[in-house]
């Protein structure tokens, strides 16, 4: 692919290089990319900050530059490894460092593909985790490892928080993990009202997943993600749960593929499909 002539401007705005305090002399580039967003549907998806820095911006550094953006996520790699196969990858809300973050990974690759020509093929977490990155009729795609959950009783906390009948739950883990609740369909899932402050004190995100009946009789599924106990109440726009979701609406349904519609406040629409232990979305 040829290297295209578009490189974003060192500095973005003089409002945003401010922010950056002590940064600036290791951050290298950085632009906002968006994904998942659906004019039709009128989607506006997510964003997140691309930072490509230089040796030496500590993880500090990273989550004071976070802090001070609008972004939901910043994402940083390194200048050294942007151009190999496999890159290292980090991603930052405005409180905490985060463990897992589809939409921000495919964001940078995209934003590479524009930038230099090309993204790596795949990239790694500090716990080794791998999004690979897959190129589907001139389209960035991404592909990462599923992850099951188990179905367990609903929770108090739950349903308590969450004002709809919930017909089925289910957990990845007991802290740190997913747990999915399947509510019926009496409302639209855009207007549920969901108390994220009982939630901060529940260790896992939180996954409302619901099935509709649309025209001709087709399903369509809604979610919605919240994870206050990791510093965001609602996200707008999510990669990584579909590796979760994917595997309970086969288990439920069969279905292996499809169009999911992300009902916050923004609304993300995210293709996916199912492939052995993995799922490709975008």
């Amino acid at each position: 692919m040829r290297k295209r002539n578009n490189k974003p401007s060192r500095l973005l705005n003089l409002a945003l290089t401010h922010r950056l305090h002590k940064a600036p002399r290791f951050v290298q580039f950085f632009a906002i990319e968006q994904v998942f967003n659906d004019t039709a549907r009128r989607c506006k998806g997510s964003s997140a900050l691309i930072v490509i820095y230089k040796t030496g911006l500590t993880t500090r550094l990273m989550q004071r530059i976070a802090n001070n953006t609008a972004q939901p996520a910043t994402v940083f790699l390194n200048q050294a490894n942007i151009k190999k196969n496999h890159c290292p990858i980090r991603w930052f809300n405005h409180s905490h460092e985060i463990s897992r973050c589809g939409h921000g990974t495919l964001a940078a690759a995209l934003f590479l593909q524009k930038w230099q020509g090309f993204s790596p093929n795949a990239f790694y977490t500090k716990t080794g985790e791998v999004f690979n990155i897959r190129i589907h009729q001139r389209a960035l795609q991404l592909q990462l490892a599923t992850i099951d959950s188990t179905e367990v009783q609903t929770e108090a906390l739950l349903q308590q928080a969450i004002a709809a009948t919930i017909m089925q739950s289910y957990k990845t883990a007991e802290i740190n993990g997913y747990s999915t609740v399947m509510i019926n369909s009496d409302q639209p899932l855009k207007t549920l009202a969901v108390n994220t402050a009982q939630l901060r004190h529940y260790p896992n995100a939180v996954i409302v997943l619901q099935q509709r009946q649309i025209a001709n009789q087709t399903t369509q599924w809604h979610f919605r993600y919240f994870a206050p106990y990791y510093g965001v109440d609602e996200d707008s726009a999510t990669g990584s749960a579909i590796s979760i979701i994917a595997p309970i609406i086969k288990q439920y349904s069969a279905q292996t593929h499809g169009q999911l519609c992300q009902d916050s406040g923004a609304g993300a629409t995210i293709n996916y499909r199912l492939k052995n232990s993995s799922v490709i979305i975008g």
